[in-house]
């Protein structure tokens, strides 16, 4: 559940779930339900490391450029009047706040949505008792390895030599290091944002349904496809 259980807290134990989701993420799912520890520290660990990660990139990057960069990418083919407009709107700061607080607020919205869906889909399993508080909870222990890409991504701001470098182009392990799409293309955003840790929170989803109900695993691992299949229709869509 999403709220602090103090007489069930163990640092410890938190702590070691971090190794268990890479080494046996079933045997951690377990821990948790078990023990029905608290989803806060995931939670407080994944905007701390998301609020480092945006600290070292702003910290290097050219700002005038990206400003530039953020302009020429949302507008296009927009004509350079209204480019011109948008930039004089689109100051250093927007872009700092937008970014920080903005991406936390995306996570916290992709998550009341994924708990919607859970909380609906898992109906399927009649003795399951969850409700919409626990799948939120819940989804903060799936979103764990969203803490090892931005560490990564800090690491390569800390060594990268360019100040003029997209926010995409720091997840060196996006499938889009494949594609090498551009931001012109439908499919660049789902692309740039879906690497191996998008892949590793869809394993960690997996295990997790399937210490936490009762299903087939043929329902679970549909469970876990539709959203994928959902993120690439809308990048086809509005992309």
């Amino acid at each position: 559940m999403f709220y602090i259980k103090t007489n069930k807290f163990n640092m410890k134990l938190q702590l070691s779930l971090l190794q268990d989701m890479v080494t046996r993420p079933k045997y951690a799912f377990t821990q948790i339900a078990s023990q029905n520890l608290s989803s806060w520290p995931a939670f407080i660990l994944i905007i701390l490391t998301m609020q480092l990660f945006y600290a070292l990139y702003f910290n290097q990057v050219d700002m005038p450029w990206l400003v530039d960069y953020t302009v020429n990418t949302s507008l296009g083919q927009a004509t350079p009047a209204e480019k011109q407009q948008l930039s004089q709107r689109l100051t250093e700061e927007t872009i700092r706040l937008s970014a920080s607080i903005g991406s936390v607020l995306m996570l916290v919205f992709y998550g009341l949505i994924t708990s919607v869906y859970l909380n609906v889909i898992t109906k399927l399993d009649e003795q399951n008792t969850d409700g919409f508080k626990d799948w939120f909870g819940f989804y903060w222990w799936v979103q764990i390895p969203a803490v090892f890409q931005l560490l990564l991504s800090s690491i390569v701001v800390l060594v990268t030599d360019s100040s003029q470098t997209p926010l995409m182009d720091l997840q060196i392990t996006s499938i889009n290091q494949i594609l090498g799409l551009t931001p012109e293309d439908k499919f660049y955003s789902f692309a740039a944002s879906f690497d191996l840790f998008s892949l590793w929170s869809i394993v960690l989803l997996f295990y997790g349904l399937s210490v936490r109900t009762q299903l087939k695993t043929s329902t679970i691992t549909n469970i876990c496809i539709i959203p994928f299949i959902f993120m690439l229709a809308f990048s086809l869509v509005f992309g």
